[in-house]
Protein backbone atom coordinates (compact mmCIF):
# COMPACT_ATOMS: atom_id res chain seq x y z
CA UNK A 1 0.00 0.00 0.00
CA UNK A 2 1.11 3.61 -0.83
CA UNK A 3 0.55 6.73 1.11
CA UNK A 4 -1.07 8.47 -1.21
CA UNK A 5 -2.95 6.23 -3.28
CA UNK A 6 -6.82 6.54 -2.83
CA UNK A 7 -7.49 3.06 -4.10
CA UNK A 8 -5.03 1.55 -2.05
CA UNK A 9 -6.85 2.83 0.86
CA UNK A 10 -9.89 0.91 -0.02
CA UNK A 11 -7.92 -2.30 0.97
CA UNK A 12 -7.32 -2.00 4.20
CA UNK A 13 -9.36 -3.36 6.95
CA UNK A 14 -10.97 -0.40 8.23
CA UNK A 15 -11.78 1.18 4.85
CA UNK A 16 -15.17 2.48 4.95
CA UNK A 17 -17.80 0.93 2.84
CA UNK A 18 -18.35 2.19 -0.28
CA UNK A 19 -21.74 3.64 -1.99
CA UNK A 20 -23.98 0.71 -2.51
CA UNK A 21 -21.57 -1.83 -0.72
CA UNK A 22 -19.23 -3.99 -1.79
CA UNK A 23 -20.19 -6.37 -4.55
CA UNK A 24 -17.45 -8.94 -4.35
CA UNK A 25 -14.09 -9.14 -2.53
CA UNK A 26 -11.43 -11.46 -2.55
CA UNK A 27 -8.21 -11.67 -1.86
CA UNK A 28 -7.00 -9.81 -5.78
CA UNK A 29 -10.01 -7.75 -6.33
CA UNK A 30 -12.62 -5.37 -4.85
CA UNK A 31 -15.77 -4.78 -6.97
CA UNK A 32 -18.08 -1.80 -5.78
CA UNK A 33 -20.76 -0.24 -7.60
CA UNK A 34 -19.74 3.49 -9.15
CA UNK A 35 -21.48 6.96 -7.57
CA UNK A 36 -25.05 8.07 -8.78
CA UNK A 37 -23.68 11.03 -9.88
CA UNK A 38 -21.20 10.10 -12.32
CA UNK A 39 -22.01 6.72 -13.39
CA UNK A 40 -25.17 4.47 -14.05
CA UNK A 41 -27.19 1.62 -12.02
CA UNK A 42 -25.04 -1.49 -12.55
CA UNK A 43 -21.53 0.10 -13.75
CA UNK A 44 -19.02 -1.78 -11.39
CA UNK A 45 -15.59 -0.79 -10.31
CA UNK A 46 -13.05 -3.69 -10.00
CA UNK A 47 -10.21 -2.40 -8.27
CA UNK A 48 -6.64 -4.30 -7.46
CA UNK A 49 -5.78 -4.82 -3.92
CA UNK A 50 -2.24 -4.87 -4.07
CA UNK A 51 -0.97 -1.29 -5.41
CA UNK A 52 0.42 -1.55 -9.28
CA UNK A 53 -0.56 0.24 -12.34
CA UNK A 54 -0.62 -1.78 -15.63
CA UNK A 55 -1.51 -5.45 -17.17
CA UNK A 56 1.78 -5.70 -17.54
CA UNK A 57 2.90 -5.57 -13.61
CA UNK A 58 -0.12 -7.95 -12.53
CA UNK A 59 1.24 -11.34 -10.87
CA UNK A 60 0.14 -14.71 -11.54
CA UNK A 61 -2.45 -14.59 -9.31
CA UNK A 62 -4.06 -11.59 -10.26
CA UNK A 63 -4.17 -12.39 -14.26
CA UNK A 64 -5.17 -15.97 -13.63
CA UNK A 65 -8.61 -14.65 -11.80
CA UNK A 66 -9.11 -10.56 -13.39
CA UNK A 67 -10.73 -12.71 -17.11
CA UNK A 68 -12.61 -14.72 -14.95
CA UNK A 69 -14.05 -12.16 -12.48
CA UNK A 70 -14.68 -9.93 -15.49
CA UNK A 71 -16.40 -12.97 -17.25
CA UNK A 72 -18.50 -13.50 -13.81
CA UNK A 73 -19.88 -10.20 -13.27
CA UNK A 74 -20.76 -9.40 -17.12
CA UNK A 75 -22.95 -12.53 -16.40
CA UNK A 76 -24.38 -11.23 -13.28
CA UNK A 77 -25.25 -7.61 -14.72
CA UNK A 78 -27.17 -9.45 -17.38
CA UNK A 79 -28.83 -11.51 -15.53
CA UNK A 80 -29.81 -8.34 -12.77
CA UNK A 81 -30.32 -5.75 -15.69
CA UNK A 82 -31.50 -5.11 -18.77
CA UNK A 83 -27.81 -5.53 -20.31
CA UNK A 84 -27.29 -5.82 -23.40
CA UNK A 85 -23.49 -5.31 -23.94
CA UNK A 86 -21.00 -4.48 -21.20
CA UNK A 87 -18.26 -2.38 -21.60
CA UNK A 88 -15.06 -3.23 -20.31
CA UNK A 89 -12.80 0.66 -19.54
CA UNK A 90 -9.32 0.97 -17.40
CA UNK A 91 -7.70 3.82 -17.95
CA UNK A 92 -5.50 4.55 -14.85
CA UNK A 93 -4.44 8.14 -16.12
CA UNK A 94 -6.18 9.77 -12.97
CA UNK A 95 -5.78 7.06 -10.25
CA UNK A 96 -2.38 5.01 -10.95
CA UNK A 97 -3.59 1.93 -9.49
CA UNK A 98 -4.70 -0.67 -11.23
CA UNK A 99 -8.74 -0.59 -11.77
CA UNK A 100 -11.32 -1.31 -14.59
CA UNK A 101 -14.65 -0.15 -15.34
CA UNK A 102 -17.51 -2.67 -16.42
CA UNK A 103 -20.14 -0.31 -18.08
CA UNK A 104 -23.26 -2.09 -19.11
CA UNK A 105 -25.17 -0.66 -22.12
CA UNK A 106 -29.19 -1.23 -21.77
CA UNK A 107 -30.45 -3.01 -24.64
CA UNK A 108 -32.91 0.06 -25.84
CA UNK A 109 -29.89 2.74 -25.08
CA UNK A 110 -29.93 4.43 -28.27
CA UNK A 111 -26.24 5.19 -28.67
CA UNK A 112 -23.62 2.34 -29.02
CA UNK A 113 -19.89 1.63 -28.94
CA UNK A 114 -17.64 4.92 -27.76
CA UNK A 115 -20.65 7.07 -27.67
CA UNK A 116 -22.25 5.92 -25.20
CA UNK A 117 -19.16 5.83 -22.84
CA UNK A 118 -18.72 8.95 -23.75
CA UNK A 119 -22.55 10.32 -22.82
CA UNK A 120 -23.17 11.58 -19.68
CA UNK A 121 -23.61 8.64 -17.29
CA UNK A 122 -25.67 9.13 -14.11
CA UNK A 123 -28.24 7.31 -11.62
CA UNK A 124 -30.14 7.46 -8.46
CA UNK A 125 -29.17 6.42 -5.16
CA UNK A 126 -31.86 3.86 -5.01
CA UNK A 127 -31.50 2.58 -8.36
CA UNK A 128 -27.93 1.97 -7.79
CA UNK A 129 -28.36 0.75 -3.85
CA UNK A 130 -31.24 -1.76 -5.55
CA UNK A 131 -28.63 -2.60 -8.48
CA UNK A 132 -25.93 -3.78 -6.32
CA UNK A 133 -28.42 -5.30 -4.28
CA UNK A 134 -29.37 -8.02 -7.07
CA UNK A 135 -25.94 -7.98 -7.96
CA UNK A 136 -25.03 -9.40 -4.63
CA UNK A 137 -27.86 -11.68 -4.27
CA UNK A 138 -26.91 -13.22 -7.87
CA UNK A 139 -23.45 -13.65 -7.21
CA UNK A 140 -24.14 -15.06 -3.77
CA UNK A 141 -26.66 -17.44 -5.17
CA UNK A 142 -25.56 -18.97 -8.60
CA UNK A 143 -22.05 -17.37 -8.81
CA UNK A 144 -19.21 -16.55 -6.60
CA UNK A 145 -20.45 -18.00 -2.95
CA UNK A 146 -20.54 -15.86 -0.14
CA UNK A 147 -19.57 -12.13 -1.99
CA UNK A 148 -19.27 -10.68 2.08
Amino acid sequence: MTDRCAYCALAGEDAAEPFGGWIHRDEQWLVAPGEPATTMPGALRITSRRHYVDFADMAAAEAATFGPLCSVLDRALRATTDTECVHLVSTRDRIAHFHAWLYPRPAAHPLRGTEFLNAPQRGTPDIVESTARALRTHLSEYLLGSTH
